[in-house]
């Protein structure tokens, strides 16, 4: 890759730019008092290439890196590691990055495992996740690597890095899809124990990355948008996502251990989604809230830029309401700020949710299509909500919502929050009280260094 290429590309610049050393601290500093009760591990993936990208390079393309903040007894440690996938091991031996880009890949390597999107503990097993693939199992603790994950032989075929954990029965539902081919789209169900005990295929409208999908108490429910894989756009070296907004979006609602043929799907206006918050069932209908994108030019130049996106360009929290029924959706917006990775508390996933959560563009605006300055928190029974703004610059992550302990209410916790300080070009953990996210933060924990930009995470409890 030329250094004109680094140069403009905003996911090689600033705190999107790679951080490749690996290590362990112990002792963070720390502003403010970590709660006693606060005991558990704040782990954290995003794409972070080892070696210089030898094509044009995108954000979703990098090496999966591990961040593991684990807070305990008022005190703080921080741990990294890269996800060690058999690509990467080889690339470490030649010194040099084999792989070429997202999607333009080397024609002579198989496709290489980044498990850079999210990390999910399951049944014991901690998993590093990247849609178009195997789980990557890692060592709690250690963070190293043992490997690939098919569930003994049973999963053969990539996993979602979206899957979701039942409150309530601790099952594991999660779907495979390869993008590229409409018909190879499947859907699956682990028991509490990690044992895979229900596939079956279902056949898509048409091909398009279904990225991540909500369930509720008795339905898995599937976001399909008005983007349109088209892999003879890649065989001629094009951008291989059409926009196609005359198709409009279809939702596809199955039950939870229902066979693909039993899915049904239910039109809406165009639109894309990459993640909902949440969704539950109400009487014969669905409610489903998501960050809802008007439009969605995935991969070509425009969704590449360093600025800010036009109007359509930018998600919104909006809210569907599907009559199982009579059939018909009822399309709603709840917000007209720009929003990413929703969250609510895991302990109402898939059940009604009051409070949600998200990182959210600040009151400077949002001066790159990837970036968002504040978390916004939701009270979607009153119809408010608050932010906390972090500073023009000041890049915020997902925020997660962890209970004070588990017979805590829905919104009684704290938001924790991984933020990037541009003044000290360093990263810290907020931990807001969830309650005032406004007021002033419970504790800071500091950094030593920055953490990439990235995607998701997960709090996992001290055992």
């Amino acid at each position: 890759m030329s250094q004109h290429e680094s140069d403009v590309n905003p996911y090689l610049q600033g705190n999107f730019a790679p951080w490749r050393m690996e290590g362990d601290v112990w002792d963070l500093d720390i502003e403010g008092e970590l709660p006693a009760a606060l005991r558990g591990t704040f782990y954290r993936n995003g794409p972070n290439p080892a070696y210089e990208p030898t094509g044009p390079y995108h954000w979703f393309s990098g090496d999966g890196m591990i961040h593991a903040i684990t807070l305990q007894d008022g005190r703080a440690s921080y741990r990294n590691r890269y996800v060690k996938s058999q690509g990467l091991i080889e690339e470490r031996a030649a010194g040099r990055s084999l792989s070429g880009s997202m999607f333009r890949p080397n024609p002579d390597r198989p496709r290489k495992n980044t498990a850079n999107t999210n990390i999910v503990a399951h049944a014991g097993r901690l998993l590093a996740l990247v849609e178009a693939c195997l789980p990557t199992e890692l060592t709690p603790g250690s963070l190293e690597t043992l490997g690939e994950y098919d569930f003994g032989g049973r999963l053969r075929g990539p996993m979602t890095a979206h899957p979701k954990i039942d409150p309530e029965t601790s099952e594991l539902v999660f779907f495979g899809n390869s993008i590229a081919d409409a018909a190879a789209f499947s859907y699956h169900v682990a028991d509490s124990a990690g044992a895979l005990v229900h596939s079956t295929p279902i056949t898509l409208p048409w091909a398009s990355m279904v990225h991540d999908f909500a369930i509720t108490e008795a339905h898995a429910v599937f976001l399909l948008g008005s983007l349109v894989f088209r892999p003879e756009h890649l065989a001629e070296g094009k951008n291989p996502f059409s926009w196609e907004p005359e198709r409009g979006m279809r939702i596809g609602v199955l039950p939870r251990r229902g066979e693909g043929a039993a899915v049904r799907w239910f039109e809406v206006e165009e639109g894309y989604v990459f993640h909902p918050m949440n969704a539950y069932d109400d009487g014969d209908s669905i409610v489903l809230d998501v960050a809802r994108y008007g439009r969605m030019d995935l991969m070509a130049p425009a969704a590449m830029r360093n600025s800010a996106p036009d109007a359509d360009e930018a998600a919104r929290l909006h809210r569907y309401r599907i009559d199982l029924q009579g059939g018909a959706v009822r399309s709603q917006p709840l917000d007209d700020v720009s929003i990413e990775f929703p969250r609510v508390d895991e302990r109402r996933v898939g059940r009604k949710h009051r409070f949600g959560y998200a990182a959210a563009a600040g009151p400077e605006g949002s001066s790159h299509r990837s970036l968002w300055t504040a978390v916004r928190r939701y009270d979607l029974e009153r119809g408010t909500f608050e932010s906390r703004a972090f500073g023009e610059g000041n890049g915020a992550g997902e925020p997660l919502f962890v209970p004070k302990n588990p017979e805590s209410g829905e919104g009684d916790g704290y938001v924790l929050v991984l933020v990037y300080n541009q003044a000290r070009n360093a990263s810290d953990l907020w931990v807001l009280n969830a309650e005032d996210i406004q007021g002033e933060p419970v504790a800071r924990v500091r950094l030593p260094h920055r953490v990439p930009y990235g995607f998701h995470g997960n709090w996992v409890p001290a055992a």
